[in-house]
């Protein structure tokens, strides 16, 4: 296998049976591939979501180093809790 090429997988999902096919019969009319939709969907889903962009299909792209800082509590939610915490003592 080169540095470029990726080792293909396979993935089992679990779904009602109506749903899926529905999702084969709008593929079908599409005349799409139902993985290649799976797969552009989960890329845009790492995309968006993920901690880094998303870069199997640009494997010479320098990855981002800077992780996404945690969300912080607000700090009245911390009073309100400390409160809470306090009173049912």
């Amino acid at each position: 296998m080169s540095d470029h090429e990726e080792k293909i997988i396979s993935l089992r999902i679990f779904m009602p049976e109506e749903l899926k096919n529905e999702f084969k019969a709008v593929c079908a009319r599409q005349g799409a591939n139902m993985s290649e939709v799976v797969v552009k969907f989960v890329k845009k889903y790492v995309t968006e979501y993920g901690i880094f962009p998303y870069s199997a299909d640009r494997p010479s792209e320098p990855q981002p180093t800077d992780s996404q800082p945690p969300t912080a509590e607000p700090a009245a939610a911390k009073g309100k809790r400390g409160k809470a915490s306090k009173g049912a003592s």
